[in-house]
Parts: C-alpha cells; sequence; structure tokens
C-alpha cells in the first residue's frame, strides 16, 4: 500500500504568523476579559506585561559581552 505524504514547509515564515496570530488572539481574549473586572485585574496584567518584557530582554534578546574588555585601571605613584 503506497501512501503519498504532502510536502513540509519548513520555513519560518509561516511559523512565525502563527504564533504571532495566536499571540495576538490570547491577548484580545485576556484583555476582553479582563476589562470587565475591576481595576486590580489590570493591575495584574500590567504585571504579567512587565514580566514578559523582562523575559524577552533578558532570555531572548541577551546582551551581547563586549569583545575588547578594557583592564582595570591603574594609578601610578610618584
Amino acid at each position: 500500500m503506497y501512501q503519498q505524504f504532502k510536502r513540509v514547509n519548513r520555513s519560518w515564515i509561516p511559523v512565525a504568523r502563527e504564533v504571532i496570530s495566536l499571540l495576538l488572539w490570547v491577548t484580545q481574549r485576556l484583555l476582553r476579559v479582563l476589562l470587565r473586572r475591576p481595576m486590580i485585574d489590570i493591575v495584574l496584567l500590567v504585571f504579567v506585561l512587565w514580566l514578559i518584557a523582562r523575559f524577552v530582554n533578558t532570555v531572548l534578546l541577551p546582551r551581547p559581552e563586549p569583545v575588547l574588555i578594557q583592564p582595570a585601571a591603574v594609578f601610578e605613584g610618584r
């Protein structure tokens, strides 16, 4: 029995589109639910967004280490 397989597109662009659209959908649903609630939920939402931004800044976009490391300052006395 012969089974034909579809060719798999291994490009990262369609995957990135799906991930971004899913994130936007989840954000929209969260905002729709949270904005019906009291003020404490908005504060929690801001806190979660701060955590996500901190994660992106530290894990996904790490700061490059300097190539040239400056030597420690040595002061010469007279």
